[in-house]
């Protein structure tokens, strides 16, 4: 199990240092007594080298891990953890009908959520949660309601912070 300290994820991209200091690190596959993505192959990652509205980290929203469902596991000590799970619409400029479900600890937290219609193009977004791990693993699960082909499911990043 990992410490009891903040995990920074840039999903689809490298290892970042934000404006406040804090290490994202880069997107990896799962292995066990860590975190990652447990279906890595089987997703995409698009990027964009536009200007991202709405944040001091621009860096941390120009790359979007994205697929038809996208899972990703933490194995962590039980508490009380925030899951902040940050998204940008770095694709569709004038309207998407991406949607996605994303689910913390098998629990929908977002139901045909579409980043475009709370955000725009190019614009940061911020989605916070909190939950508990009781079994030593916190799992974060996005699926693609869009068809034909449900790829909706996507984000930029993942911050998860300890709070008991």
């Amino acid at each position: 199990m990992m410490a009891d300290t903040a995990i920074r994820v840039n999903l689809g991209g490298g290892e970042y240092r934000d404006s406040e200091g804090n290490v994202w690190h880069a997107d990896k596959a799962y292995t066990p007594g860590s975190w990652g993505c447990t279906n890595l192959p089987g997703t995409d990652v698009l990027t964009t080298a536009d200007p991202i509205l709405g944040t001091r980290d621009p860096e941390l929203f120009r790359s979007v891990r994205m697929g038809e469902e996208m899972v990703y596991r933490f194995d962590l000590p039980d508490g009380e953890y925030e899951v902040r799970i940050l998204f940008a619409e770095i694709y569709w400029e004038t309207g998407s009908a991406e949607q996605q479900d994303v689910y913390i600890q098998g629990k929908r937290v977002l139901r045909a959520f579409n980043i475009f219609d709370e955000a725009g193009h190019d614009a940061a977004l911020v989605k916070t949660f909190r939950t508990k791990v009781a079994d030593g693993k916190l799992e974060i699960r996005f699926v693609g309601r869009s068809l034909p082909m449900h790829s909706g499911a996507r984000a930029c990043a993942i911050e998860i912070l300890p709070i008991s």
